[in-house]
């Protein structure tokens, strides 16, 4: 069972994959192998919602994902909830290929990996 404040930390942890680019690593060590990810990418060649499951096809959506969006810079973190069950934010972050986000994530938590996550992103402008 995860203390208090786990949450936070996971979610740093999980940031510097996404800085490093590290999809594989970020998948390995922060999802169960059963986890199942559920967004509407605008990217991807089949229509929202997508359902994304298993290890090899999660890193293959998120490394999709960071070649769409470039690098990503959060500039706010708001609504941040953390149980050892739950993980649950928003956030805006820029992207300089994409303009402006406001997303959301709730990750399901078992043990201290992620085995269900609800994403949501809305596009608010240009960079």
């Amino acid at each position: 069972m995860s203390e208090p404040g786990f949450g936070k930390q996971f979610f740093d942890r999980h940031m510097e994959y996404i800085v490093a680019n590290d999809m594989v690593g970020m998948i390995k060590d922060t999802y169960t192998e059963d986890a199942a990810l559920y967004n509407a990418f605008p990217f991807l060649d089949t229509p929202p919602p997508n359902v994304i499951t298993g290890h090899d096809t999660l890193i293959k959506v998120f490394e999709q994902y960071l070649e769409y969006q470039g690098e990503i810079q959060v500039t706010s973190l708001y609504n941040f909830l953390d149980t050892p069950e739950v993980i649950s934010f928003q956030a805006t972050f820029i992207s300089p290929k994409t303009g402006n986000w406001a997303v959301g994530d709730t990750w399901l938590m078992r043990g201290e990996k992620i085995f269900r996550h609800f994403g949501f992103a809305h596009r608010l402008g240009d960079a």
